[in-house]
């Protein structure tokens, strides 16, 4: 089977625990916009569609830091 097309697509781990663990949005959004310096598409919209999910997840996580 060929993998050229598979080579295409850069492979992007974006790991929400760490984001999760970050103080503010931008500092999040800092993080995401260096994982997606080699992504030529528009970033913009993706982190804040991002940013929105993880802020919806820290209300569901329960808060383990006093």
């Amino acid at each position: 089977p060929s993998l050229s097309q598979e080579e295409e697509i850069p492979e992007l781990e974006i790991d929400v625990d760490e984001l999760l663990d970050m103080e503010s949005d931008s500092a999040r959004a800092a993080r995401v916009k260096e994982l997606l310096v080699d992504c030529y598409k528009p970033t913009e919209a993706f982190i804040s569609d991002l940013l929105d999910k993880i802020r919806g997840m820290q209300k569901l996580s329960t808060p383990q830091k006093k």
